[in-house]
């Protein structure tokens, strides 16, 4: 009882964070498309591959072993803080370094830009570690207030600061913005706790994070293969289209998941021993899923092109039909979303990863071929498909995991 109070609670403070950052996200596009062209948003795209690739590389999936761990967490603070601001330096040191060499495989100054968004992973590494408390003992409306506070500060300033500069140089300073606002809030939202540094706390977040570093990995060139493939093939203007109709049609979809899967899984880390209320709980995340999914999905293929006319103007409309095959991807993803938050809570990462690099696999055999072939289309046609193909995997699994 108490749990699904909980996780009333949590739908509703996360929702909630959900549409404030929505809202504003999408008052940023409609405004800043108004002002910036799909080529200007194309090469912005291409400066924040270079960056979610690092990231994703240096994933040590601590957050989610500090959430999943039966310990006193306070006592490792320390000594993830130190790793955060480490792997947070490595990063933006890398950019730095990379920066003018991306430029020249593009053949486009992107060097400055690629720097500036590069100082965000060193920003946020400084934040304070005892915001994970927020999820670890399930405080949604912290967890609301801190997260939401942070997401606005980066839309309002990329809002201004694209209306002052009218060019590309906004957009990465909006990031920039919105690191400062995170790392600041972290200290304002949650006390500092200091513990003892040890490597030995390190090594056991590494344990358990190691799997989370690989599922992330293979995750991110699931989500962002498409548009390596994209940027190099078809240009920067392409790309444009592609990811903004990536993201109208993975709106509710990704945002929905997401929601479920910082829900359900402190929870099921919880009762990960009882396997009765996990299947109660596998079933009615999917069931809320797939409906958000089929609502948002169809609403989406009737009105896009009027929705698209009004809020970004005729320049976004060669992106409908990609649109509209990428929506039968946001209709297969809830599935994934929830089985991964099932594995991980019972400890087993690396299921999910496993998962995650047969779809990748799948993808990069559809990628190209379809891409040449059918252009844009195709692209997302290569998506739609290696989504569906784990699926009797995953049944597979669920099913054994929970008889």
């Amino acid at each position: 009882m108490i749990l699904t109070k909980l996780s009333f609670t949590g739908a509703f403070w996360l929702g909630l964070l959900k549409v404030v950052i929505k809202a504003f996200s999408f008052l940023k596009l409609i405004i800043v498309a108004r002002i910036l062209t799909p080529t200007d948003f194309g090469w912005f795209g291409i400066v924040m591959l270079p960056y979610g690739l690092v990231e994703v590389m240096t994933e040590s999936g601590m957050y989610q072993a500090l959430v999943q761990t039966r310990k006193d967490v306070r006592q490792y603070f320390s000594s993830a803080w130190v790793a955060f601001i480490l792997r947070g330096f490595l990063i933006s040191a890398a950019l730095f370094v990379a920066a003018p060499f991306i430029s020249r495989f593009y053949q486009a100054d992107l060097t400055l830009a690629i720097r500036l968004v590069g100082l965000t992973p060193f920003l946020k590494g400084l934040a304070n570690p005892a915001v994970v408390l927020f999820r670890k003992e399930m405080n949604f409306k912290q967890e609301f207030m801190y997260q939401s506070l942070a997401s606005i500060a980066e839309s309002v300033a990329t809002i201004i600061l694209a209306l002052k500069l009218r060019t590309l140089i906004a957009l990465p300073l909006g990031i920039v913005c919105g690191g400062l606002a995170f790392t600041f809030l972290s200290f304002i939202f949650s006390r500092v706790h200091f513990s003892r540094i040890s490597l030995t706390k390190i090594k056991e977040l590494f344990a358990y994070g190691k799997w989370v570093t690989v599922g992330t990995f293979v995750s991110y060139l699931n989500d962002q293969g498409d548009d390596f493939l994209v940027s190099k093939a078809l240009g920067a203007y392409p790309l444009g289209l592609y990811q903004t109709a990536y993201k109208i049609s993975n709106l509710t979809t990704t945002q929905g998941a997401g929601l479920i899967y910082q829900i359900i899984f402190p929870i099921f880390s919880t009762i990960q021993t009882e396997t009765v209320r996990l299947k109660r709980g596998i079933l009615k995340a999917l069931a809320i899923t797939f409906t958000l999914s089929a609502v948002f999905s169809l609403s989406v293929y009737y009105f896009a092109p009027w929705m698209v006319t009004i809020f970004l103007g005729p320049a976004w409309l060669e992106m409908i039909p990609a649109l509209n095959v990428l929506l039968l991807f946001a209709l297969t993803r809830p599935l994934i979303s929830v089985g991964a938050a099932l594995f991980d809570a019972l400890g087993q990462p690396r299921v999910v990863a496993g998962f995650n690099l047969t779809k990748l696999a799948v993808m990069l055999i559809l990628l190209w071929p379809l891409t040449k072939n059918f252009g844009l289309v195709g692209t997302a046609w290569a998506v739609v498909l290696a989504q569906i193909s784990v699926y009797p995997l995953f049944l597979i699994k669920l099913k054994k995991i929970l008889a």
